[in-house]
């Protein structure tokens, strides 16, 4: 596919996924899910499978779209900016993983469920800590907090067999996992623990090369990243538009020199990690090999960026007292949580140093670094 090609594909798409959510998540209907008043987070997944959204990002052959990297990028700003609750995070990075890690065959029975909606993913919110053991061919015990649903159908655990690390591909059936959630900030998405009673993994996945754990951090990280971008530039909208409703002494809020000034702080702070997502998702849909190392900084950078300006978001809307009819409040939480997912910042940094310090010793100037 030409870049022309992929850019106008790009565009219509996001025009329709844009129309869509705007329906579908309007903030009186997201705030009624978060409340626990509809079950929003089904019937955006029913719609997301019907209008081909779930196989975005994979190959044709397992009945994607084939836009890889961009396509996904596009997706998760989108799911972001508009609150969207779901399993998205965890099912399409683990579709993602499972393309690039899993034998063909695994690929071949689950990936097509994955994009008509019947498969869902539960997935190790921090990749490859704690492995759990796996004798003969049943798995037991409770893994580290997996981020997920109460219906998925596949769970991705790290484990360890015969003193060798890698990944099992476990069915969830109600016989051998049972699921415990998780209270978390966020109410738009579910974590919880899972406890494993001689489950028969379908596949196991090696990793001794820590190959497995950098893939699915790496797409952990895209979807997050993105969700991140898209939700700091959806508040700090809403925050202006906020500002102009509000008057203080007979003239708007958002005429005020000190506010302004504010807010454009907050969007520069956002155009900067755009920038940076944009950098990451290039060189991963180029298969680079720095392209680990932009993606850690993109999540580090766009986890504490999106805290940092839903924070400031809530205290521009100063003088409510209480926010949880607003906006504001939801996009801090999300923000919060996606602070969590793959690592911490302060990891990915180290990560990301890591990757630099390996490219500087292998010759690289910081000019190559993109290559």
């Amino acid at each position: 596919m030409s870049e022309d090609t992929l850019e106008e594909d790009l565009m219509a798409l996001s025009e329709g996924i844009d129309s869509a959510l705007a329906e579908m998540c309007e903030a009186r209907i997201v705030h009624t899910y978060f409340d626990g008043g509809n079950e929003l987070d089904e019937t955006l997944w029913q719609c997301a499978a019907e209008l081909g959204w779930l196989g975005i990002g994979l190959p044709e052959e397992y009945d994607g779209l084939g836009l890889g990297a961009p396509g996904l990028d596009l997706l998760f700003r989108a799911l972001g900016s508009f609150m969207a609750p779901g399993a998205f995070i965890p099912t399409l990075s683990a579709a993602q993983w499972l393309a690039e890690s899993a034998a063909p065959e695994v690929c071949q029975t689950l990936l097509p469920e994955v994009v008509a909606g019947a498969c869902t993913f539960a997935v190790p919110l921090v990749p490859g800590t704690a492995p759990l053991q796996l004798e003969g061919s049943g798995l037991s015990g409770r893994p580290p907090l997996m981020l997920g649903s109460r219906s998925a159908t596949t769970a991705i655990v790290a484990i360890e067999q015969a003193g060798k690390p890698g990944y099992a591909i476990v069915p969830l059936a109600a016989a051998t996992a049972s699921f415990t959630p998780t209270e978390i900030w966020d109410s738009t998405r579910m974590a919880g623990k899972y406890e494993f009673s001689g489950a028969s993994p379908l596949a196991v996945v090696d990793d001794a090369d820590g190959a497995a754990t950098a893939c699915l951090r790496r797409w952990l990280a895209l979807a997050t990243a993105a969700d991140c971008v898209g939700g700091a530039r959806a508040i700090t909208f809403k925050t202006v538009d906020y500002l102009k409703e509000r008057s203080q002494f007979g003239r708007s809020l958002a005429s005020l020199q000190a506010l302004k000034h504010r807010i454009a702080g907050l969007l520069t702070r956002v155009i900067q990690d755009e920038a940076l997502l944009d950098q990451a998702v290039a060189s991963l849909a180029g298969s680079e090999p720095s392209a680990d190392m932009w993606m850690n900084m993109a999540k580090a950078s766009a986890g504490d960026m999106f805290a940092a300006v839903a924070e400031d978001c809530v205290q521009l809307h100063g003088g409510v007292g209480f926010t949880w009819e607003f906006d504001c409040h939801i996009y801090l939480k999300r923000a919060l949580f996606n602070r969590e997912i793959a690592a911490s910042s302060s990891v990915l940094r180290d990560l990301a140093a890591s990757q630099f310090a390996l490219s500087a010793r292998s010759g690289a100037s910081t000019a190559e670094l993109a290559l």
